[in-house]
């Protein structure tokens, strides 16, 4: 109170009175009663100052009063405040710790969880798992490897790695990886997947484990888990899988040298028949003894066609049947596969039809030889089981989406039929239905699973519908491509074999087989060739040494030694013979055993059986330097090139010289015309290349050229256009087409 201005002046005039009264009633007491009146004066002033005073104090004390109360206020609004925050904290805490509790305790029941998970896993596990510290020693040791091992838990766990399951002699090594671990951190087998070693058993017994390493850290510092399977059994499977594996190679191989024999065993003696049934057929014969040979040549025929179905289905088998394309006329090919089996129809006495529907004439690429081997067995097998009855091949060409068609043909016959149960198996080798039905016609049961695979390999499908003696349908779609830029094709051009060539020169026969070597020799003596006779191939080699001849007929298969050794002992010496052309007369059909005879030095290889005219063109081809088919224009690409019959036709007219020099001149024709045609187009001077083209288009089909015909037709209309970038183009494909006609000129030529 005495800070405030009202209070300390009111309490100063108040002491001031009372030391005033003070030295008054200290004074004598004479002074005293005296200054009584002055006393009381004093005294009633004095009053009113302390009652101002005290209303003062009062009021003073009143706001002091009132401004603690105002303090304690806020200080209980505060501690209010205070208190809600606290409280409301402490909710806050209550619920984070329920919260956390709450997870730690999912935590912990996900951990015992995972630890019961773990522990089950660990404790049913198949294969053994080892859990091992960074010293080696066992922390934990499964079930499976109580049994793997044969060491109890309580006798594993404890004791090292190294003395209960590691061999003897791998147990330094074992020890320095771990000492390894401990001093570097490298750990070489962590980590590195499936691992094959060997493990010990509490027998003393090594065997063949899988091992997989891992490695973590927990309280007890790094440890190493160990998973490891018996492979013992694994490894005797797989054992016996390779020995089955071996075993069924060596069947597979077995039968590919069972059919590479018996083709040889069985072509030999065809070689013999074939050769025979000719000769006889070049002398004079009585009308019976005619019927006689007919009929041997036709048996000759069925067994050889056995024979290359065999060999079809050994082809297959190994993937050495490849398809290769040909450019044909679609319509012929149907009509000669109808004039094939003319005579089996005429013979069961059936009607045998084609229908070809709207098909009009043209030339598709497709494997010829494959695709009238399945028309022609399927044909041939419907007039076999039908007699009296009628057989029909239909065919149409469908077209598909953009451009590609597909061919689709069928073979019905009104024979026996097929019973349900045996159609599904009418496509499996060597399958014949019941022995009733065996009696209406021999074969193996190979024409129609032939027949299946080749569709297949030619991406198409072949079906069957059947009834029971009402007949039969096969029906095959195969994807097909229509040739493009093709000038109708001729026949093939038959010409008889010029062996006047021949005529005194000496060939050496080198044969095993007593009854081939008579056939051989005949054919040739009759041809006014001189044949030197070899028994082996030894025997070869050493005529070879002794004496030049004009070709060798080397067989394959002998004694002492084959005619593949012979054939690089007589390319390797210094002989007369050692190029002299070496002709292979083998019974080894298959194609990759061909290609390692021409590898060997043979110049070409004649599958036996044989005939004479394949035999002297062979002979006149490899000693004149010509292909065999200088004297026979049939191969498709030579027929693609040049016209058959317009050649033929040249070959008639011309002597040797005269042709041979027509060819040179117009050889030199075009090549002058090749050779400007690229000046002409840097020019742009397409009018003079259209001039000089226009002339040799003549020229090329006065020769029979008539692919190089067409493509320099094609330059002409491109030049004729004023059209440079076709010219360009055309002038292109013309260098081709010239290129492979040059070739088939000189080979046509001879």
């Amino acid at each position: 109170m005495r800070r405030d201005d009202t209070f300390a002046t009111q309490l100063d005039a108040l002491l001031n009175y009372l030391d005033q009264l003070a030295i008054i009633v200290d004074g004598p007491d004479p002074e005293l009663a005296r200054r009584l009146q002055e006393v009381w004066a004093l005294s009633n002033t004095i009053r009113e100052d302390a009652h101002d005073i005290a209303l003062t104090g009062i009021s003073l004390r009143s706001e002091a009063s009132d401004a603690e109360r105002a303090d304690f206020g806020r200080l209980l609004f505060a501690a209010a405040a205070i208190s809600i925050a606290l409280i409301l904290f402490l909710g806050f805490m209550l619920f984070v710790l329920l919260r956390q509790f709450r997870i730690h305790r999912e935590i912990s029941e996900t951990a015992e969880r995972a630890n019961s998970r773990l522990k089950s896993s660990f404790d049913v596990s198949l294969d053994a798992i080892i859990v091992a510290d960074d010293r080696g020693v066992i922390l934990d040791y499964s079930g499976a490897a109580e049994s793997v091992f044969g060491f109890t838990r309580d006798e594993a766990i404890g004791a090292p790695m190294s003395d209960l399951i590691v061999p003897h002699q791998h147990r330094a090594a074992h020890q320095a990886g771990m000492e390894r671990f401990n001093k570097t951190g490298e750990a070489r087998l962590v980590g590195q997947g499936r691992i094959e070693i060997t493990a010990l058993r509490k027998s003393g017994e090594e065997f063949p484990v899988e091992i997989s390493i891992g490695m973590a850290k927990d309280h007890r510092g790094t440890i190493f888990i160990s998973y490891l399977r018996d492979i013992t059994e694994r490894l005797a499977a797989e054992e016996n899988l390779k020995r089955a594996r071996d075993e069924a190679l060596q069947a597979e191989q077995a039968k590919s040298n069972f059919l590479a024999v018996m083709s040889h065993e069985m072509r030999t003696p065809l070689n013999g028949i074939f050769g025979t049934i000719e000769l006889l057929q070049n002398t004079r014969l009585g009308k019976t003894q005619s019927g006689y040979l007919g009929i041997a040549k036709q048996s000759a025929d069925i067994l050889l066609y056995h024979v290359n179905n065999v060999l079809d289905v050994a082809r297959m088998d190994v993937g050495k049947l490849e398809l290769v394309d040909d450019t044909f006329e679609l319509t012929q090919f149907f009509k000669d596969i109808v004039t094939t089996n003319e005579t089996t129809a005429y013979a069961h006495s059936n009607t045998l039809r084609l229908d070809l529907g709207s098909m009009e004439r043209c030339h598709v690429v497709a494997d010829e030889q494959r695709l009238r081997q399945v028309a022609y067995n399927l044909v041939s097998n419907a007039l076999k089981f039908t007699d009296h009855g009628e057989v029909t091949l239909c065919a149409r060409i469908i077209e598909v989406a953009d451009g590609e068609h597909t061919l689709e043909f069928s073979v019905t016959d009104t024979g026996v039929g097929i019973h349900p149960e045996d159609q599904t198996r009418v496509f499996d080798r060597f399958f014949t239905q019941e022995k009733s039905y065996d009696r209406l016609a021999s074969g193996a049961g190979l024409g129609l699973t032939i027949c299946r695979q080749l569709v297949d390999m030619m991406e198409g499908e072949i079906n069957l519908r059947s009834v029971v003696d009402k007949g039969s349908t096969f029906t095959v779609r195969v994807p097909l491509r229509m040739a493009t830029d093709l000038s109708p094709s001729q026949p093939a051009l038959e010409a008889p074999v010029d062996a006047s060539e021949m005529n005194g020169k000496e060939v050496l026969l080198v044969e095993d087989n007593a009854i081939n070597r008579i056939i051989v020799r005949q054919m040739l003596t009759s041809k006014g060739i001189r044949v030197t006779e070899a028994h082996n191939g030894q025997e070869a080699v050493d005529r070879a040494h002794e004496h030049a001849y004009a070709a060798i007929l080397m067989d394959v298969s002998m004694p002492v030694m084959n005619g593949v050794d012979a054939t690089e002992v007589i390319r390797d010496a210094d002989t007369p013979n050692r190029q002299v052309p070496i002709i292979g007369l083998t019974a080894h059909a298959l194609k990759d055993e061909q290609a390692r005879f021409l590898a060997a030095g043979m110049d070409m290889c004649l599958n036996k059986p044989v005939s004479q005219a394949e035999l002297l063109r062979a002979l006149v081809a490899v000693i004149t330097k010509a292909d065999p088919a200088s004297n026979k224009l049939k191969d498709s690409k030579t027929s693609e090139l040049l016209d058959a019959q317009i050649f033929g036709d040249l070959k008639d007219v011309f002597d040797q010289n005269r042709l041979g020099k027509l060819v040179n001149d117009f050889e030199g024709e075009i090549s002058g015309l090749l050779n400007v045609v690229p000046e002409l187009l840097t020019q742009s001077n397409l009018s003079e290349l259209a001039a000089r083209t226009h002339k040799s288009i003549g020229s090329a089909g006065m020769i029979g050229a008539v692919s190089l015909q067409s493509k320099l037709r094609r330059l002409e209309q491109a030049a004729k256009a004023n059209d440079m970038a076709a010219a360009e183009d055309a002038a292109m494909k013309a260098k081709d087409a010239w290129d492979a006609t040059a070739k088939a000129l000189r080979l046509a030529s001879g």
